[in-house]
């Protein structure tokens, strides 16, 4: 293999379809957000991209084969949302700005003239560098100004997110922009988490929204209430662990008060 490839797994009709772009990021925000989709309107699998700049590795499976480690296109049909859904997510991304370059400007060109769409949703964190909050806000960027327009009463923050936006989540919009696609990034406010599934609600909540999707949360606020436990028990443990290292600090010596010492309050 010596370049990007996307391979068609079964053939697929799609209405006036649209992108969702969840791969591997800050707080695989846009992983859990792909996942929750795909779980939730059984979305098939239709596409698999292949590429040299993927990571030198294998994914071991539970019955003890292995495979590629690949992105992945499914194919979601809700009711509701006027539009088929194209859902991409995956293992991994390139490990190398030009690796970043070539797949995701392959993935926009197999979107537009493969697929015949016409929006791009791509989803990501945005660090805040600060403890996590409560309820996480969402941060947008657009491929033109009048798209924020299309987005107003949402619950989205644009103009308000600074600095770099890594990865496919900004290279596939670029790309959709040079092409003339229009599109949306929505980034969920994360902090240090490996994982954040709060973030990742906040995007699906605005996502489902804007789409007119009914999504059960149920799945997302399990995650939540895991990643509150596992936080707490750590707080705990590294408090108790200062707590050992205050009792087992020697004691600096007390200077022993001479006769004439006075005390050091007022009666």
């Amino acid at each position: 293999m010596d370049k990007t490839t996307i391979i068609t797994n079964r053939k697929v009709r799609l209405n006036k379809p649209i992108l969702v772009v969840g791969l591997p990021g800050i707080g695989h925000v846009g992983k859990l957000v792909a996942n929750q989709l795909i779980k939730e309107f059984k979305g098939k699998r239709f596409a698999t991209m292949y590429s040299p700049h993927f990571p030198h590795q294998v994914v071991m499976r539970r019955d003890g084969t292995i495979r590629l480690v690949s992105n992945r296109f499914y194919v979601l049909k809700p009711k509701s949302a006027g539009s088929d859904i194209v859902i991409l997510t995956g293992d991994v991304q390139a490990v190398t700005p030009e690796g970043q370059y070539e797949t995701n400007s392959k993935i926009v060109e197999y979107f537009a003239k493969e697929l015949k769409g016409s929006f791009v949703y791509t989803i990501g964190g945005y660090s805040v560098g600060a403890p996590i909050a409560a309820t996480p806000k969402v941060f947008g960027n657009v491929t033109r100004k009048e798209i924020a327009e299309q987005f107003k009463g949402q619950g989205i923050l644009f103009g308000k997110s600074r600095g770099m936006i890594w990865g496919s989540a900004g290279l596939i919009l670029a790309f959709a922009k040079q092409d003339k696609i229009s599109g949306i990034c929505l980034m969920g406010e994360t902090g240090f988490l490996e994982v954040d599934p709060a973030a990742a609600k906040s995007v699906l909540t605005v996502l489902a929204k804007k789409l007119g999707l009914k999504i059960d949360m149920t799945n997302i606020d399990e995650k939540i209430n895991e990643t509150a436990r596992a936080l707490s028990a750590l707080e705990q443990k590294v408090a108790l662990g200062l707590q050992q290292e205050q009792q087992n600090a020697p004691q600096a010596p007390q200077p022993s008060k001479g006769p004439s010492e006075q005390p050091s309050y007022i009666r």
